[in-house]
């Protein structure tokens, strides 16, 4: 059954402003310009229409036409003419538009403090949605925001003209033309949704199309033999799908020729009426032009509003979406001190952390200290809370309870900016970023060439073709090359000396290198410097001989903190743990 929801009417047409809105800060000037054009291109066929009925009962009744004939010239020639300008303006103000809303959101993300927002699935998809779609809406926005506002102008002027000489009949056409485009508008977004939205199968879809067409499976689907098994299975669900789709349609033909049949009785008894006053010389012979020309644009206005609101409603939404992400607050707020680099000693007192957005929590009471220069080696099993220390530790999180200090400063008074700038942190899941080798070292900080050869001098990548410092690090651009996981790690290891800081945390970065690459690595980071500051995760236990100190972590808790031997003499799940790694590398 279809229904039309004014409320969803009132929400549309506020959107419909919002985005306007959006238009004047991307660009008054050029929204300025094409708000101005929009209604004379709306209303230019009012005076042609209207210049050529006065022409023609100029002409039957022997009379100067010249006037109305040169007033006809201007306005064909407007309409030819403006149609051109207002495309170039809208590219335009594309342009803009595209650049204001992407800059817009990357300035959103500079001031997200935390990685909150990633944990709140509605916002993390909405911010997905809009970054992938963020090159294109634009373009829809303006093209059938502009279509919508110039057609409703122009509908109107026609309904005024038309109720010029008839009132009756103009209320008459347009009380059966609005449920008519109403239930269209309905039926047409109907069709729409049960192919791209509802379809229980429309993700299925996606993921068939995908399983061929991406890098990520390309390897094993060729190996295996995938295609024409995974082709049978998209043809199957797609024709499934389209079945639904034509029952859609077969409705939306039946309701459309109903109203259709009830405008075309309306027009004829217009038409009629019209006929009837041009024989009794009420009116003359033009009006029979201006009633046909009427009736034209009204119907073409109509259908052309119902397919660009169709059209533009889904960007009206994303919109929608992207107002939410702009809106969006973290429930942390940054503190306002500089942090001082030169600390004594990190005290972390019973600190527990459950994710926002989950009820588990995950570090409980953890308790330990680190003195400065001294080197922290974290270990502990699987989902011990390893990687999640660190990311309280690099204020990535705020803390659920508990407290982080660095001396007499606590970590959540400080500016999250300042702090970040005077530590360094190579991750696990450390970026692979589609730029030169030269710009994933640097972080795109601006650095001499001999300082970044040195850097990837120290971490043991050398410079070999066909890898220079230029070279893009992924196939997807011209000239571009992948790295192999072992090479890419040491780049991220290059990446985090590069801004010789004092406090160094190390999650794990080093799974892809061998014993031997990792032993050596971690030597170079521990030899930085008696005041260097160094806490790493590392799931090798002969790394902790490294170590001054070891935290021991399991279940999520600080289980024990002490010297390597220490903790091999007091600690039996910490033995445990090192003796099973030690036969396993005999």
């Amino acid at each position: 059954m279809l229904v039309i929801h004014f409320e969803q009417i009132k929400q549309y047409l506020k959107l419909l402003y919002k985005t306007y809105q959006t238009f004047f800060k991307a660009a008054f000037k050029i929204t300025l310009l094409l708000v101005l054009l929009t209604p004379i291109q709306a209303l230019l066929p009012l005076v042609t229409v209207q210049a050529g009925q006065k022409l023609v009962d100029q002409l039957t009744a022997q009379k100067s036409y010249v006037y109305f004939l040169i007033l006809w010239i201007i306005a064909t020639l407007l309409t030819q003419l403006l149609p051109v300008l207002v495309t170039n303006i809208q590219g335009i103000l594309t342009d803009k538009l595209t650049g204001f809303i992407n800059i817009s959101l990357m300035e959103k993300s500079k001031k997200l403090m935390t990685l909150e927002l990633f944990d709140n699935s509605a916002y993390f998809d909405d911010l997905k949605l809009l970054s992938e779609d963020a090159s294109w809406r634009p373009v829809n926005l303006i093209v059938f925001g502009v279509a919508v506002l110039r057609d409703a102008l122009t509908l109107v002027g026609m309904f005024c003209l038309l109720g010029k000489y008839n009132c009756f009949l103009a209320l008459l056409l347009f009380s059966v033309l609005l449920p008519q485009t109403l239930v269209y508008y309905r039926i047409q977004q109907e069709a729409f949704e049960t192919m791209v939205t509802r379809s229980k199968n429309a993700r299925k879809l996606d993921y068939f199309s995908s399983l061929l067409l991406e890098r990520k499976d390309a390897k094993e689907v060729r190996i295996f033999q995938m295609f024409n098994s995974v082709i049978k299975k998209y043809r199957t669900l797609f024709f499934e799908t389209q079945r639904t789709v034509n029952a859609v349609r077969k409705k939306q033909l039946v309701i459309a020729s109903c109203f259709l049949l009830l405008t075309v009785t309306v027009s004829s008894l217009g038409f009629w009426w019209f006929i009837v006053q041009v024989q009794r010389q009420v009116l003359g012979v033009g009006i029979l032009l201006l009633y046909i020309s009427v009736i034209a644009s009204i119907i073409e206005s109509m259908t052309n509003i119902v397919e660009t609101t169709s059209l533009l409603y889904d960007s009206l939404l994303w919109v929608k979406k992207y107002e939410h992400f702009l809106d969006f607050k973290e429930s942390a707020t940054d503190g306002k001190l500089e942090f001082d680099a030169d600390f004594e000693a990190l005290i972390v007192k019973d600190l527990s952390f459950t994710y926002p957005f989950s009820t588990k929590e995950v570090l409980h009471q953890i308790n330990f200290s680190v003195k400065k220069g001294e080197r922290i080696a974290i270990v502990g099993e699987n989902g011990s809370g390893k990687s999640t220390l660190v990311k309280l530790l690099l204020k990535l999180y705020p803390a659920s309870s508990g407290t982080i200090s660095f001396d007499e400063q606590k970590l959540r008074d400080l500016s999250a900016k300042s702090y970040w700038q005077k530590v360094t942190v190579a991750f696990q899941d450390f970026s692979h970023f589609k730029l030169s080798l030269q710009d994933n070292v640097t972080a795109l900080e601006e650095l001499p060439e001999a300082t970044v050869k040195a850097l990837l001098q120290e971490v043991t990548l050398p410079l070999k073709a066909p890898l220079k410092l230029t070279t893009i690090l992924s196939r997807e651009f011209e000239g571009g090359t992948e790295l192999s996981g072992g090479q890419w790690q040491k780049v991220a290891l290059a990446r985090c000396l590069h801004r010789k800081s004092k406090l160094i945390f190390l999650d794990e970065p080093t799974a892809a290198l061998d014993a031997k690459s990792e032993q050596e690595l971690y030597r170079h980071f521990v030899e930085l410097g008696k005041d260097t500051t160094l806490l790493f995760v590392t799931h090798r236990m002969s790394a902790v001989n490294l170590a001054d100190k070891v935290l021991f972590l399991k279940d999520g808790r600080s289980v024990a903190c002490g010297p390597h031997k220490e903790l091999l003499a007091t600690e039996p799940s910490y033995r445990e743990l090192y003796e099973l790694q030690k036969q396993a590398y005999r």
